[in-house]
């Protein structure tokens, strides 16, 4: 039996109508990963940039020559067209207008697997209308003929096509599926093989953006044909042999953590797409020790293809200089490195003239001086005559320039550092010497942002490490200085990762005296702060004892009885999740139908599920009819919206299905008195304060007995829209009750 893989990538095209996008670094990748012998095991040829004769050729012998026992790998990436009903995969030399004589049809793709010897075939279509094309190739709606094995993946989705025009992006399906088999998450049984069932699935969940679905198609007889091994899954005997563990940034995640940020991504992707002209400030809210950094870690590789990454790490930043000057060289640096040697040359010329207009009088100054006494002195001291004597002087002349140079050149280079902020010296005497130094960091970030292929994501760690000045000087300088800066065309956004309350005592900190005037009954000065700068607050996923158990049993390399039996169901219900569309409700009990062992597997596919589109604007319409309970401000409507649809994902990752209703009522909580939030999350039997208030003094402490005895606060809590919000409710709301 033979492994066979063909890969064919058109990215050059001659009929200018396709859009010319350089997928070589995607079909490398591909390749490299099925011809690797502990993965794919595929013998593997690559196709790059042929006409379509060629093409054809290539792939009629790819299946004339396979046998019965072989498995045959298709995959094309880059150009796709409609025409006249059909679909077609662009080659270099295919015209839009004739596609049916120039490009690779469906129905000719169809014909050589019904025709070939071969019986198992793993086919990928990375390409625009690659969903309508699997959907032909795999005669969906009808039993395809001869019993044959086939999983057929399509980056695409074809009814959103029909809807509304093609969507592709190189990268989405070819990054998903070589970090999936490569670190063996797409082994969801983790047995060492993944199935077509396992592939298609996890190509189903990973590869997705707001606007692309990849689907997968798998017949019968493909179940559990072998698509690739995995080499990621240890074969320890159970407690046989138990690694050290080490407490760094974890890469292999046990407590769903790559699941978090996958929506996330999701998220910050949709942010970009819906207002690209607009900062998002997403704030990741955890105590040390939850897995802030490691959550930041799995969302970098999710979105390293999709968003120029500027990684922050504000602690060791603010022992370097002023937070402007930090952030700024971050996003230069990150900027430089996304480009080539010459590239990156270019930016710094470019840039240095930039500077130079705006706060570079002296240093231009100083260059023409420099220019005009070098030529000045050589003019003086050449030669008048060609003769070999005057040549000999010449020489002589340009060692006496060179000399003379040197300590102009350094007199310019201490210019440019002290004048152009390329040291943190020159920073600090830029800021005090200038009329507005700031509007003019914000216009040069504004320059950098225009010089950048992707938009700008900062990742900010470690902020809760910093003295209150530190993280109160930064998180104002991103507020005043980057997020709004002039003109940009694509505006950056940020994840702050830290903790909460060290971030709100930083503000109150720094701003006491205006506490008591400033902060309103349940809402301290703190949270007026955050709630300011940041669109939406994550909490980090409570350590539930389910959550526990399977964390330790994978530690520990243990695994359960009936795998087999578990990854069934979990399949089951996968596709039924994949089939609810709209229905929140709907993907919540289905997962309440999964066993505690399935449901583990299963939390991933329905969080992804909760953030489709669809689902969140049906959402968005039932919560609706609790806007009375909320401010009368679409800014307060939002931020609720954001709050639930926060800690619905987060409790659908622990396996938690509390009601929507009952959710949307303690966001209400959250939104208004997020001081005495934290209290009823702290101690969740307090609420009997509120519900009897002769018992508010009980369970209360005095900053807080106001307004838990307030008229508003009961009204919320024992609303009939969820409510009451007895203490059983209110744990479950915030994950430590567990059904």
């Amino acid at each position: 039996m033979a492994r066979k893989a063909l890969i064919v990538g058109s990215s050059r095209f001659t009929d200018p109508s396709f859009e010319g996008l350089d997928v070589t670094t995607e079909a490398a990748a591909v390749a490299a990963v099925f011809g690797d012998e502990a993965i794919g095991g595929f013998e593997v040829a690559s196709l790059s940039d042929q006409s379509n004769t060629t093409v054809f050729s290539v792939i009629d012998r790819f299946f004339d020559a396979a046998g019965p026992e072989d498995v045959l790998l298709l995959y094309l990436i880059g150009g796709g067209v409609q025409g006249q009903g059909e679909w077609y995969f662009a080659s270099t030399d295919t015209d839009a207008r004739y596609a049916a004589t120039s490009a690779l049809s469906s129905r000719a793709l169809r014909h050589y697997v019904e025709t070939s010897d071969c019986r198992k075939f793993v086919l990928i279509f990375d390409f625009p209308f690659s969903g309508a094309f699997a959907e032909s190739v795999m005669w969906v709606g009808e039993d395809f003929p001869g019993e044959r094995a086939i999983v057929a993946v399509s980056a695409t989705n074809a009814l959103r096509e029909h809807e509304k025009g093609p969507s592709w992006s190189a990268g989405v399906l070819a990054d998903a599926l070589v970090d999936g088999l490569r670190t063996g998450r797409a082994d969801a049984d983790r047995d060492g093989v993944v199935t077509a069932e396992e592939f298609g699935a996890f190509l189903g969940r990973e590869a997705v953006t707001p606007v692309q679905q990849t689907m997968y198609h798998v017949t019968p007889a493909a179940e559990h044909l072998r698509v690739a091994g995995s080499p990621a899954v240890h074969g320890t005997t159970p407690g046989s042999d138990v690694e050290w563990a080490a407490d760094a940034t974890a890469r292999e995640d046990f407590l769903h953590r790559d699941e978090l940020a996958g929506v996330l991504a999701f998220r910050l992707t949709d942010a970009r797409m819906r207002r690209p002209d607009v900062s998002f400030l997403v704030h990741v809210d955890g105590a040390w020790g939850t897995g802030k950094t490691t959550l930041l870690g799995f969302l970098r590789r999710r979105l390293g293809g999709t968003f120029l990454l500027v990684e922050f790490d504000a602690w060791r930043q603010a022992r370097l200089g002023r937070p402007w000057w930090t952030l700024l060289t971050a996003a230069r640096d990150a900027i430089a490195a996304d480009r080539g040697w010459w590239g990156r040359r270019w930016l710094r010329s470019a840039e240095v003239f930039a500077r130079a207009r705006r706060t570079g009088a002296p240093y231009a100054f100083a260059v023409l001086v420099l220019v005009l006494l070098v030529g000045g002195l050589a003019f003086w001291l050449w030669p008048r005559q060609g003769t070999a004597g005057g040549w000999s002087e010449a020489a002589k002349v340009v060692g006496t320039v060179v000399a003379a140079m040197i300590p102009f050149w350094a007199g310019a280079l201490v210019v440019s550092r002290f004048l152009l902020w390329n040291s943190a010296r020159g920073a600090k005497l830029f800021e005090e010497s200038g009329t507005n130094p700031m509007a003019e960091v914000s216009a040069h970030f504004s320059w950098l942002l225009g010089r950048t292929r992707k938009p700008l994501l900062f990742l900010i760690d470690d902020l809760d490490r910093c003295g209150y000045e530190e993280v109160v000087g930064l998180l104002d300088t991103v507020q005043t200085v980057f997020r709004n800066a002039p003109g940009a065309a694509s505006a950056p956004l940020f994840v702050v990762a830290a903790d909460g309350a060290w971030l709100r005592k930083s503000y109150e900190s720094k701003y006491p005296v205006f506490e008591h005037c400033v902060a309103r009954p349940g809402k301290s000065l703190g949270y007026l702060f955050l709630e300011k700068l940041f669109q939406i607050t994550v909490p980090m996923p409570s350590f539930t004892t389910a959550l526990r158990r399977l964390y330790i049993d994978r530690l520990l390399r243990i695994s359960e009885g009936g795998d087999s039996e578990i990854a069934s169901e979990a399949a089951l219900l996968r596709g039924r999740l994949r089939g609810e569309a709209g229905r929140e409700r709907e993907i919540l009990d289905i997962l309440d139908e999964a066993s505690a062992a399935a449901k583990a597997e299963l939390v991933g596919d329905a969080t992804r599920a909760l953030a489709q589109p669809v689902v969140r604007e049906q959402t968005e319409h039932w919560l609706r009819k609790f806007a009375p309970l909320i401010s009368d401000t679409p800014r307060g409507f939002n931020q609720f919206v954001n709050t639930y649809t926060a800690h619905r994902a987060i409790r659908t990752l622990e396996g938690n299905t509390v009601g929507t209703d009952t959710l949307a009522l303690w966001c209400v909580v959250r939104v208004r008195w997020p001081d005495l939030f934290d209290h009823l999350e702290a101690e969740p039997s307090s609420v009997a304060g509120i519900l009897d208030p002769a018992l508010v003094s009980d369970h209360f402490p005095e900053r807080l007995r106001e307004v838990a005895a307030s008229a508003s606060v009961r009204e919320v809590v024992a609303s009939t829209l969820g409510g009451p919000l007895y203490q059983g409710r209110i744990e479950q709301c915030c994950g430590v009750f567990e059904s």
